[in-house]
């Protein structure tokens, strides 16, 4: 069946044959090529955002995959668990075929994070370091992942007649997606009628690109790990409650008309943004005590170093005092040895003198005695003569003694 989707405000008209096209017998549908497609840009996001903040690529990959792995489960689980009505009964090829649609973005996320927050723990990571990597590259994938919508003709808004309304062709889309507001609005094109519908798929694809590049920017100023995650939550929740709220093929919780994931949107942007804004506010409030104590400390080692360049310069001005001191001490010394050379020469001059007074003085008394040992000798020689002339008399009186004397003897 020829399929065309029109957006008449604009002047554009899309026409393709079908959801699915068959290559050799297998059916692919352009929904499943578009959500590869995303993939491969979400995990080059993942790489590229890793390798500019120098993170463990292995590691981001690891985390990705195992996030890739739980989305699709809890996408499935989320969907079934909120549509059972539609599944209730059927087999399980049925509940796992996921090629057709049947996913939820919010149980994705859900499944995702467990199995992510898993994996980090396994591998003792950071799972909010990790998390402002991981979506990042979730957010860029939506961007094209959501125009899978455009080609399942589902998840439009209300009829609308702004200048992107939507043409879509009544016997295309789901009949419990179509309202009383659009039947009335019914347009005939080409003997089809269409319902003209908010294209809130391109609603999606525009505000992720947005909070992609807000998030891109503000990357740079995170103040905590898990900033960027809360921050995408939050930004995207805030999205997703307009369109959620514009959305005909709501989900709902079971017996009641609260739709769920406008529910979990509002809860989301509330939470995260309200826990993001406190946290990054006491982050500041930490910078700031941070930075006044290395201010205090650096003033503390800036005043430390001043007082080491007193003392260097005290120290400095002892060494020219030693200095002079030590100078004058030379020139002390160098007087006193000269006193000591001069005094060392006049105590020679009058040792010289001494001594040659010393030598006049022996000599005088030499001759002294020279001259009083003359007289002396000769009366001692005249004595000597007179005593060789006594005893010779002597001898000669002697031999005149008589008989009796000698007798007597």
């Amino acid at each position: 069946m020829e399929i065309t989707v029109r957006f008449p405000n604009l002047g554009f008209l899309f026409e393709y044959e079908d959801r699915t096209f068959s290559v050799l017998g297998f059916d692919i549908t352009i929904y499943g090529i578009l959500m590869a497609v995303s993939l491969l840009i979400g995990l080059g996001m993942i790489l590229l955002c890793a390798r500019w903040q120098k993170l463990n690529l292995n590691l981001c990959l690891g985390a990705s995959i195992s996030a890739l792995i739980g989305g699709v489960i809890g996408g499935r689980l989320y969907y079934i668990a909120f549509s059972w009505s539609q599944f209730s009964g059927k087999s399980w090829k049925i509940l796992c075929d996921i090629r057709s649609g049947g996913m939820s973005i919010y149980g994705a996320i859900l499944g995702g994070v467990l199995v992510a927050a898993l994996f980090c723990r396994l591998s003792r990571t950071s799972f909010w370091k990790m998390a402002d990597i991981v979506c990042m590259g979730l957010l860029s994938g939506q961007i094209i992942g959501v125009w899978g919508n455009f080609f399942n003709r589902e998840a439009f808004g209300e009829y609308t007649d702004s200048l992107f309304a939507m043409g879509l062709p009544m016997d295309s889309v789901q009949k419990s997606a179509v309202t009383k507001l659009m039947k009335q609005h019914l347009v005939t094109f080409r003997d089809m009628d269409y319902i003209q519908v908010h294209p809130l798929f391109f609603y999606e694809s525009i505000w992720c690109l947005l909070l992609l590049l807000i998030l891109l920017l503000y990357t740079w100023r995170k103040k905590f790990e898990g900033e960027i995650f809360l921050r995408y939550l939050a930004g995207y929740g805030l999205g997703k409650c307009v369109i959620e709220w514009l959305r005909t093929d709501k989900l709902y919780i079971p017996k009641t008309k609260i739709p769920v994931s406008l529910l979990v949107s509002a809860a989301l942007f509330l939470i995260c943004g309200i826990v993001a804004t406190v946290r990054r506010i006491l982050s500041k409030k930490r910078e700031k005590v941070s930075r006044r104590r290395r201010e205090e400390r650096n003033a503390a080692e800036e005043k430390n170093d001043g007082s080491r360049l007193e003392d260097i310069h005290n120290f400095e001005n002892v060494q020219d005092e030693f200095r002079d001191i030590l100078e004058e001490l030379d020139r002390a010394g160098k007087m006193v040895a000269e006193e000591d050379t001069e005094s060392n020469e006049s105590e020679d001059s009058k040792s010289a003198e001494t001594a040659e007074t010393t030598e006049t003085e022996v000599s005088e008394s030499v001759e002294d005695a020279e001259a009083a040992e003359a007289p002396a000798s000769a009366e001692t020689v005249e004595s000597e003569n007179k005593g060789t002339e006594g005893s010779a008399e002597s001898a000669e009186a002697e031999p005149e003694a008589g008989p009796d004397d000698r007798e007597d003897v």
